[in-house]
């Protein structure tokens, strides 16, 4: 097969055929490394705890995941808020959002800058509740900013404020998993 052509592969034609005619090993080694008889496979997770440790185990590598992908939307933000999206259609919005002409680019390379910063700190750091908090907070302070001045963006094709919802059942789910 594929597995046998690649360099270092411990899968070919000999050990295949080996994994279907069922090979086992002889048990006396075993015992006596153990000094007991070994376990039936069936016995090594017990029934009562399978799924605990099933979702446990789970969670060790999608948690990971999630945190990322949060870390990776805030820095994401940022960086499309300060180089690509345009600084004078920012302003505009800024300014429909009732932002003074003087304030917009504290707020907007602020705003952004922050984004980024909190992105970074999510893809470092564990098991900063305070950082999950502070992620909500700013999230429904936006939320509440657009909704008030720019409610047309909740019925936007590209549901960029409901794209909240997702983020903030994600962020704290974070923060309970990670309580743990």
């Amino acid at each position: 097969g594929l597995a046998a052509c690649m360099p270092g592969s411990v899968l070919d034609r000999e050990t295949l055929a080996m994994l279907f005619r069922g090979n086992a090993a002889e048990v006396r080694a075993t015992r006596e490394l153990l000094h007991r008889e070994p376990r039936a496979v069936s016995a090594f997770v017990p029934v009562a705890t399978a799924s605990a440790e099933r979702a446990a185990a789970q969670l060790r590598w999608l948690l990971p995941i999630l945190r990322g992908s949060v870390g990776l939307v805030w820095i994401a933000t940022g960086v499309v808020s300060i180089w690509v999206y345009p600084e004078t259609k920012s302003f505009g919005l800024l300014a429909r959002a009732g932002m003074p002409a003087a304030l917009a680019p504290v707020a907007l390379y602020g705003a952004a800058t922050l984004d980024i910063v909190i992105g970074l700190a999510t893809l470092s750091s564990r098991r900063r509740p305070w950082l999950w908090l502070v992620q909500i907070a700013l999230i429904l302070a936006y939320t509440a900013v657009i909704s008030v001045a720019l409610p047309e963006f909740w019925a936007h094709p590209y549901g960029p404020v409901l794209k909240n919802l997702p983020m903030l059942a994600a962020i704290w789910m974070i923060y309970v998993l990670e309580k743990r």
